[in-house]
């Protein structure tokens, strides 16, 4: 099954102080990347760009991005389907972030789970969640 990372998990990853939940989320990514399984959403990157620039650094931000863009995750830009996807979503869960809702309709047309520990995405029907821990 194809695991779509959220925000959160790479939150955690890059900037969490937690040993447990660090170590979690290295074994997933490893495993992710070995099984050809693991899926970076566009808007991802664009969330965690912007966060960690204001909160570390432009510097800190762009070592995250290369990071990122070598990771061997598959990554999915944003499409006209994903989009309307998204939009239908946030339509019906009106508290959703648009990100998530973006989030969300990638890992429903790969017929994945969402890897991630907000709660927005557990109260979608038919969506598959799942957190490190």
């Amino acid at each position: 099954m194809k695991e779509v990372l959220d925000s959160r998990f790479f939150s955690a990853h890059f900037g969490g102080e937690n040993e447990v939940v660090l170590r979690a989320t290295r074994a997933k990514l490893a495993q992710l990347r070995r099984e050809r399984r693991g899926i970076l959403p566009a808007v991802v990157i664009a969330e965690l760009a912007d966060v960690t620039c204001r909160g570390e650094g432009r510097s800190r931000a762009r070592e995250i991005l290369r990071a990122l863009l070598v990771s061997g995750l598959e990554i999915v830009p944003l499409d006209a389907e994903i989009a309307a996807e998204a939009g239908l979503l946030r339509c019906s869960y009106r508290d959703l972030p648009i990100a998530d809702a973006i989030v969300a309709a990638i890992a429903l047309r790969a017929d994945g789970r969402v890897i991630s520990d907000d709660p927005h995405f557990r109260r979608i029907k038919g969506l598959r969640v799942a957190w490190v821990t």
